[in-house]
This record gives structure tokens, sequence and C-alpha cells, in this order.
């Protein structure tokens, strides 16, 4: 399914997916690249940053590290099912919330 937004002022039409995105669920383990191409920054710096202590952990030969290493890999997990479930749905937020309008036969839904 899509959602169509209508800008005020110009008039320019844009049509997003909703639902699940698979480009999310799977490519935010590659430094969050999906969610800044959405134009989710901040979402995008937090796996980044989560990347980045990931890489750390695993390069460090402990049990202290290989524990956490495990625990971050579930965490990874997790963010990668919530984003897939999720990021689309927080595009079409971000575009509302930058003054935006449903356009078309779905925008009477909140």
């Amino acid at each position: 399914m899509t959602v169509s937004l209508r800008h005020p002022h110009t008039g320019e039409i844009k049509i997003l997916p909703e639902g699940w995105s698979w480009a999310c669920c799977l490519g935010v383990g590659i430094l969050g690249m999906p969610l800044f191409r959405r134009g989710l920054p901040v979402q995008g710096a937090l796996m980044v940053a989560f990347n980045m202590v990931a890489l750390t952990a695993a390069l460090v030969q402990s049990q202290r590290a290989a524990m956490l290493n495990g625990w971050l890999t579930v965490i990874w997990v997790g963010l990668s099912i919530f984003y897939g479930m999720k990021a689309n749905e927080m595009v079409v937020n971000r575009y509302l919330a930058l003054g935006w309008q449903r356009a078309g036969p779905g925008r009477d839904r909140a």
C-alpha cells in the first residue's frame, strides 16, 4: 500500500510506501543507510553509534566482549524488525509534521 501526500504551498505530490520495509529491515545494519535516505537522521545516527559499539565489541578478545557481542546481536535483530515494521510509518509522520497533507482517498485517516 502507499500513501499520497501533497505539499500545501507547492502542490508537489509524494507517494510513500506503507507497511513493512524490507530495505530498512535488512539494511539498518549497514550504518543505518536506509534511515538516512528516508530522512530519519536521528534513527540513522542511532544505528551508526550502535554499529560502532558492536564492531568494537566484536574486535575485543575477551569473554565479556563475546557475551556483549551476543547481546548486541539480539538487539540488532530486534531493531531490524522494529525498523522494518515502523520506518515507513515514521517517514509519513515526518512529512505530516513538516506540513504535508494527505491527498487522495486515504486523507481522512489520522
